[in-house]
């Protein structure tokens, strides 16, 4: 009976052990089995989550709540920016986030919590309807290349119920433009998100991510320098603004248009160093204001036209036109007065000015001969200031006191006299004019090419 006690304790043995290994066996494929989600699995989430699911409803249990939809616009590049119409034509990726609290208790009471995230179709869910409030052309955020990426585009959700989607978009929206600095000209173009339900289910916010990154595509002719994000909402409205601020590359058009116009100024202002009895003035200052004239129409197709105010340039450009008509019209004057006729009296003005301008003294005796050589129309204005450089080293000698009170020793000046004059004011203020715009241009241009390569 002892023997029979202890066999059967013998054979319990095995049994209990075989049993625990069993247990064990079963318990690491039942861990296996819920630790690990297969496709079956997350098929069968997909059509739980979907029972009883609207996506024409917001996804609120109480559906007097807002849903609170965080938006960042990530900018791709500008491809294009019109400064006349103020069309900013861009491509962006739009980043959408919500959490869907229906998806989250569905998902909850699914039994598949090994499941962390999962992706639905977007045709097949809510998203949050926003639109571009000053978009130049219709179209949506939610843009597809084709039929087969809008039906393979999706939301991905997590467990807990947040939602993110990412949309690419090329639009084109309105902006605000200010030409008065052109071509150093900075425009804001601002892309305002806006929602407009006739209740509160919506409430746009935006973080502090950076729009532009070191992936945003540049623009050959536009800097993108800066940008500002601002929110704002109130009981049936809500908003996100995204500041684009614009800067030209002025490099290009400054070398294009206003060194020309520099050039055909500075030259233009050399009129007066052609002597008049060459009788070639008059056609040289004519043909630099003629081609003045016909550069100015070619850049016309360039110039921006707004009716908003004139730019600096614009105004450069009128400015320098109104110089150059000055100069032909002062060539005129004084070829008009140097082949006036000697016979017709200067005014006492004009003489004691031209005096003034040709010599320091207001009397210098000069004798007959003189008189007479000085009024033949073929003396020049050198010989007419030796002359009377002579006949002033001359009032300087005992001699020529006494004949100094003849009237006959008095200097007559006649109008070619009066011409030279005014030639040599003309010559002296376009040459002052004509070094300080060329030192300006210089400087401008130094200190551009280098704010610009930097």
């Amino acid at each position: 009976m002892f023997y029979h006690s202890k066999m059967s304790s013998n054979t319990d043995k095995p049994k209990s052990l075989s049993m625990c290994i069993l247990l064990f066996v079963a318990s690491v494929m039942n861990i296996s089995e819920t630790e690990s989600s297969g496709y079956d699995d997350a098929q069968n989430l997909h059509a739980f989550l979907m029972t009883n699911y609207s996506r024409i409803l917001t996804p609120r249990f109480n559906q007097s709540e807002s849903v609170d939809v965080i938006l960042d616009l990530f900018l791709n590049s500008v491809i294009d920016f019109h400064p006349v119409s103020g069309i900013m034509t861009f491509s962006a990726a739009f980043n959408i986030k919500w959490r869907d609290e229906i998806i989250e208790s569905t998902w909850r009471n699914s039994g598949y919590v090994d499941i962390n995230v999962t992706k639905i179709g977007m045709h097949n869910v809510w998203l949050p309807k926003i639109y571009i409030q000053n978009i130049a052309s219709i179209a949506s955020v939610y843009q597809f290349l084709s039929t087969l990426d809008s039906e393979m585009s999706y939301v991905t959700y997590e467990r807990t119920g947040e939602a993110i989607v990412t949309c690419l978009a090329v639009l084109q929206t309105t902006c605000k433009t200010v030409l008065t600095y052109y071509p150093l000209d900075v425009h804001t173009c601002n892309i305002n998100v806006v929602t407009i339900d006739a209740y509160p289910g919506i409430k746009l916010q935006a973080t502090d991510v950076d729009v532009v990154n070191n992936y945003t595509y540049p623009n050959s002719e536009w800097t993108i320098s800066s940008v500002v994000t601002t929110n704002w909402d109130d009981d049936n409205f809500s908003e996100v603004n995204f500041a684009v601020i614009l800067s030209r590359k002025p490099v290009f058009f400054v070398t294009n248009l206003v060194f020309p116009v520099m050039i055909i100024t500075v030259v233009n202002g050399l009129s007066f160093f052609v002597p008049i009895e060459s009788g070639e003035r008059l056609s040289f200052g004519t043909s630099l204001l003629l081609m003045l004239i016909v550069f100015l129409t070619t850049v016309l197709e360039v110039l921006p036209s707004t009716d908003n105010e004139l730019s600096y340039f614009n105004i450069f450009v009128f400015l320098e036109l109104i110089y150059s008509c000055l100069i032909v019209l002062g060539i005129i004057i004084t070829i008009f007065l140097y082949h006036r006729s000697t016979t017709k009296k200067v005014p006492n003005v004009l003489k004691r000015i031209t005096l003034f301008i040709l010599k320091r003294p207001n009397t210098l005796p000069i004798d007959v001969y003189t008189i007479s050589y000085l009024n033949t129309p073929n003396t020049d204005s050198t010989k007419m200031m030796d002359l009377y450089d002579q006949e002033y080293d001359k009032t300087n000698s005992g001699n020529q006191k006494n004949s100094a009170k003849n009237e006959d020793m008095t200097p007559k000046v006649n109008w070619r006299d009066v011409s030279i004059a005014l030639d040599k004011i003309l010559r002296t203020i376009t040459t002052f004019f004509t070094v300080c715009l060329f030192l300006i241009f210089i400087v401008f241009y130094v200190w551009l090419s280098i704010k610009y390569t930097e």
